[in-house]
């Protein structure tokens, strides 16, 4: 009598298999989301840091075409070209909403300028310089301290500070 021998895999071969498969795979989809939930904290981090930069920046570039700057408490006011005069601009730090408001006009509001989720826990403006001396250049300092709405439970801290010299020098005496 003969036996035919059938070319395959066994039961165990194919268990075994199988096991190591699965194995493979529940290791490569932990990675894939780790890999997914830091992809959402980068994108969590970068649109924070893009609302406080760019915002920043509208702040920076007003200031730096400003002129007779005066300290006000928790901010600061000048006169600022728009349109057709000169018109008074105003940010300060307001603590109730945690964010930094701007004013345009002296009979006007306050306007928010953060994006409403970003906490701002601290704001200063700081007046360095005299405009008003011969040869002299003001130079105004802003200082924030942004937390972050939580991102995967994790309030994120930024520490910025930036320093904007206005473009009017007087060079005579007045």
């Amino acid at each position: 009598m003969s036996i035919k021998k059938f070319k395959g895999f066994t039961l165990i071969e194919i268990l075994v298999a199988t096991g190591i498969f699965v194995a493979v795979m529940v290791v490569l989809s932990q990675v894939y989301l780790a890999i997914i939930r830091s992809e959402r904290v980068a994108y969590g981090l970068l649109n924070a840091e893009n609302n406080i930069r760019n915002n920043l920046e509208v702040i920076a570039r007003s200031l730096r075409m400003g002129k007779n700057f005066e300290s006000i408490d928790n901010g600061i006011c000048f006169d600022y070209y728009l349109d057709t005069s000169y018109q008074q601009v105003c940010y300060q730090y307001n603590n109730s909403n945690s964010n930094i408001e701007q004013r345009i006009g002296e009979d006007s509001n306050y306007e928010p300028l953060f994006d409403p989720n970003l906490k701002i826990t601290k704001a200063n403006f700081y007046i360095k310089g005299d405009s008003l001396q011969k040869d002299s250049q003001m130079t105004i300092i802003i200082s924030l301290e942004v937390e972050t709405p939580p991102i995967r439970n994790q309030v994120y801290t930024f520490h910025l500070q930036t320093a904007v010299t206005p473009r009017i020098l007087i060079t005579e005496e007045i």
